[in-house]
């Protein structure tokens, strides 16, 4: 990546990488207990869980709704915004947070830190299951490593930022069955 490029990047785009890689190789934690050791490792540690996290996303409480603990997430070492955990009966699932959230709709920063990140995951994972580009830049991209999947968004409109999300997809996809349910 252009040297100019990445240090207009904050973090840097191989940080983010570096990140991914941890989460794919580390395993995630089996009990609750060690949810909070695990993000520490990550470089982020836990606002307040509330009961019902996802309540305020238009998610409908089914019986046992009081296994859902999810909240914000905070960091001292990575410039995120938005960023957030989720568990289901005490079973870390998932983590996602934003980058390069500048509010210039000309700024280019989320578009090459995608394409470089893009990059190193398609050397080091291969191709994604699932890439789509649209007009202006948008992307998606998808990859299941180890048990994990890796969702990666480029936003453009209104404003350029990057999305990251990780998944634990065994446990993810239980989630997912109950909210069906």
């Amino acid at each position: 990546m252009d040297e100019a490029v990445n240090m207009k990047l904050v973090p840097s785009p191989e940080k983010l990488v570096a990140l991914i890689d941890e989460i794919v190789t580390s395993g995630w934690p089996d009990r609750d207990d060690d949810q909070a050791d695990y993000l520490l490792r990550l470089g982020f540690h836990q606002g307040e869980g509330q009961e019902g996290f996802r309540k305020g996303y238009g998610y409908s409480p089914g019986p046992d709704s009081a296994a859902d603990l999810g909240g914000e997430l905070l960091s001292d070492g990575l410039a995120v915004t938005d960023a957030s955990w989720s568990s289901y009966k005490g079973e870390l699932f998932s983590i996602g947070f934003f980058v390069y959230d500048v509010r210039d709709s000309h700024d280019t920063g989320a578009v090459l830190g995608y394409r470089f990140i893009y990059s190193q995951l398609l050397a080091r994972y291969g191709q994604p299951s699932d890439a789509t580009v649209r007009p202006f830049d948008e992307a998606t991209s998808y990859w299941e490593v180890d048990g994990t999947g890796i969702e990666m968004y480029c936003y453009t409109k209104p404003f350029p930022l990057l999305q990251l999300g990780f998944s634990h997809v065994s446990r993810n996809a239980a989630y997912e069955a109950r909210l069906t349910e």
